[in-house]
């Protein structure tokens, strides 16, 4: 900020100081709204975030060669940042655990091959009963001692005049923390409101983070692999956040391309809408700056327009971006919103949980057969049979062949079958608490949150929302009810392999030590006088079935092993994957699509996405980008955009009378949005000390425009400039 007023009033203190490895972008520096953290992005295009004694915090490294950093923005909160890329995807990056939440989330798809990227982005929190939250914010009077006097009777006792005005020190950044305490706030809805807002998730047990992937020798597992619920911090940022309690609150996340598409999200959601410019403005547009205020639904755009007739002719214009859908849907846009970002990210949860029971599934099926394969090879070049032949004829006869001798003393032994029984025991114990503590407990909040969507797309108004009919969501819950059913079924056989692993393994551990003695020695002697203490009927089901060919493969078979004409196939029902459970049992031939859990995830996924893009739908029909403000006028790089600013300001002068009437819920309060204009600085060279803040009114006159918005979004425009003939007049850069 730049006045007239003397220097020493207005001094800037250097807090700290650091001297980087790596040169920066200077206009890629950005600094958290709620924490000291300064996020820079590197000549090498890494993003480092430091805080504000110099030690660095996080950071994300390049995707690859050829892409690079186009933008950065902090969430209003702090909570994370967005990254966007030049080849048109955006990470978003979680402030307190330093990983990425959301990666590659990518902009509707367009008919030019060309990728677009994301010139702007902007986090903004709208309120859906404004009006509730200035009421709370508000002040009470104070006395000349700063004290606030209390209202009491004649006894001296407190009135109740009060009881339903809560005014305290409480401000609207007390809304805007990182975690707000709404039991604090106390602005909850009516009764009514809350009865239809009771969450049954909030009753539940959180869901536990997803372990990392099996570690493979030689190998590291990279971050990319660890996916985004590795750790407890990520699972409750995602699924259990603090703004699913927010009732009165929606988060939104708007991106700008570079084509002068704008697209909004709500809480961060991967599905998002489109909106632009009217086509037969024949307008193409940059954009260059977005901000938002809590009490109004209209976002503020500034975008550099040109005609397509005269495109080296261009314009600044202020755009505002009205979301009429937050004051339209009430109290139930949140549950909405919530809900569905909640399904996306349960989904996101299912999905990395099925890869990880299919890696570890496959780390306990890989070591054995590596050690199988030599003997296998061996024996069918003698004509000894198989594997399975050989150790099922030991284990009823108790006779061991010398070719298989030599296998089990020289080549598996002592340290093979240990590492045998750690990989198979460990992936089993985590594959069955991975389906028992994960996969079914999310399948179960899937349920939860579609039925809770199913209930109020019966008891509302058709295509108010959504406009399927209530059977996408009934489909929904067969689809969960399958899902659950192959997930209990294939713990099931999950266990019931263990047990007899459990027993296998010790029963060959004992026949390792048998055949390493001397036929006549002592020690044969005392061995064959012992038992092996292992129930031998489960021995023989492992070397039978599981050895080869386990019982949980059909449910753990990737889809892409699937034959292409079967996934062609339409949907099986409840009924035919009970059958082909049914079938599985006895032997006989199923349908391998109605096992597989991959498969059956994929039309859950697909019937997910149609609901997210009805609601989308719906938000894109409540948009409005039909009007702007040209603001400046000139040639291509005249002047600069220094700042944009959205401020409720409730001593502003109100409206002119000749101004269009607003509607009646329009608030009195309007907001004003100051945008800051300048023209081309000189840099300075940085050997030489800075001019006196004074003399900066020597250069061309700065400018700002004002821009006054009531709720509903109509505007009016003022523009003041500052030069050196205003230095005297207390002109102020704001």
């Amino acid at each position: 900020m730049a006045t007239a007023s003397s220097p020493k009033e207005r001094q800037l203190l250097q807090q700290a100081e650091k001297i980087l490895l790596h040169p920066i972008h200077p206009h890629l520096i950005s600094y958290c709204p709620t924490m000291d953290l300064v996020a820079v992005v590197t000549d090498e295009e890494n993003l480092d975030v430091y805080r504000i004694n110099g030690q660095r915090a996080f950071g994300l490294k390049r995707k690859s060669d050829d892409v690079s950093v186009v933008e950065l923005q902090w969430e209003f909160s702090g909570k994370s940042i967005a990254v966007s890329w030049t080849d048109g995807s955006t990470d978003l990056v979680s402030a307190e655990t330093g990983k990425i939440t959301h990666k590659d989330l990518r902009l509707p798809e367009v008919e030019d091959e060309t990728p677009t990227q994301v010139k702007c982005m902007g986090w903004g929190l709208n309120f859906i009963n404004v009006e509730t939250v200035k009421r709370r914010t508000g002040l009470k009077p104070k006395t000349n001692d700063g004290t606030t006097p209390a209202k009491t009777d004649i006894f001296g006792h407190p009135t109740t005049e009060d009881w339903d005005g809560l005014k305290d020190d409480t401000t609207l950044e007390d809304f805007l923390q990182r975690q707000p305490d709404f039991q604090t706030l106390d602005v909850a809805p009516d009764l009514p409101d809350q009865l239809a807002m009771m969450d049954m998730e909030a009753l539940l047990p959180k869901l536990p983070a997803i372990p990392l992937p099996p570690a493979l020798p030689f190998m590291r597992v990279s971050q990319a692999d660890s996916g985004a619920f590795s750790l407890q911090a990520e699972v409750d940022s995602l699924l259990h956040s603090y703004h699913l309690k927010d009732n009165n609150s929606v988060d939104m996340f708007i991106r700008l391309s570079d084509r002068g598409t704008v697209h909004p999200s709500i809480y961060d959601s991967l599905e998002t809408v489109s909106v632009q410019l009217p086509k037969a403005w024949s307008v193409l547009s940059t954009p260059l700056l977005h901000t938002s205020h809590p009490y109004s639904c209209t976002h503020g755009l500034l975008m550099d327009t040109r005609l397509s007739s005269s495109p080296t002719k261009k314009s600044i214009a202020y755009v505002p971006l009205t979301l009429n859908f937050i004051p339209s849907a009430g109290i139930y846009l949140h549950l909405i919103a919530a809900k569905t970002s909640q399904l996306q990210n349960l989904l996101l949860y299912i999905t990395q949980t099925l890869q990880r029971i299919r890696a570890f599934f496959k780390h306990s099926q890989d070591l054995p057969r590596k050690f199988m394969m030599n003997i296998e090879e061996t024996l069918e070049e003698k004509g000894l049979g198989d594997l399975v032949t050989n150790l099922f004829h030991i284990a009823c006869t108790g006779h061991c062949n010398p070719v298989v001798k030599e296998w089990l003393v020289d080549e598996l032994a002592e340290g093979g079958h240990k590492r045998w029984d750690t990989t198979v025991t460990t992936s089993f114990t985590t594959l069955l608490a991975l389906l028992h503590e994960n996969l079914i407990p999310a399948l179960d909040r899937c349920s939860i949150v579609i039925s809770r969507l199913r209930g109020l797309a019966q008891f509302h108004d058709r295509d108010w929302i959504f406009s399927g009919p209530i059977s996408d969501f009934t489909a929904l819950l067969q689809t969960l009810k399958k899902m659950r059913l192959l997930a209990h079924t294939a713990m099931l056989y999950a266990s019931e392999e263990k047990r007899q692993f459990h027993s296998f393994s010790k029963w060959l551990r004992f026949t390792i030590d048998f055949e390493a003695t001397e036929p006549e020695s002592q020690s044969r002697t005392e061995m064959e006088q012992r038992d092996a203490g292992v129930d031998i009927s489960q021995v023989l089901a492992y070397i039978q079935y599981g050895l080869t060919k386990s019982d949980v493969t059909p449910f753990l078979r990737p889809e892409a092993q699937l034959d292409p004409k079967t996934k062609a196939r339409d949907e099986a029902s409840y009924g035919d994957t009970n059958k082909a459970i049914e079938l599985l049992k006895e032997g006989a031939s199923f349908k391998e699509e109605a096992l597989c859990l991959e498969h059956v995830a994929g039309h859950l996924s697909t019937g997910v996405t149609g609901l997210l893009k009805q609601v989308s739908k719906w938000q894109e029909a409540n948009i409005q980008m039909d009007s702007g403000i040209v603001l400046e006028e000139g040639e291509k790089d005249d002047y600069e955009i220094l700042d944009m600013r959205m401020v409720f300001d409730p001593l502003a002068p109100p409206l002119p009378a000749s101004s269009p009437s607003p509607a009646d819920d329009t608030p009195e309060d309007p907001i004003s949005t100051y945008i800051l204009l300048s023209p081309p600085i000189q840099p300075l060279h940085p050997t030489h000390p800075p001019h006196h803040p004074r003399t900066q009114y020597n250069a061309p006159g700065k400018r700002y425009a004002v821009v006054q918005c009531v709720y509903t979004g109509f505007c009016i425009f003022l523009l003041r400039s500052c030069g050196p003939a205003d230095k005297d007049s207390g002109c102020e850069i704001r």
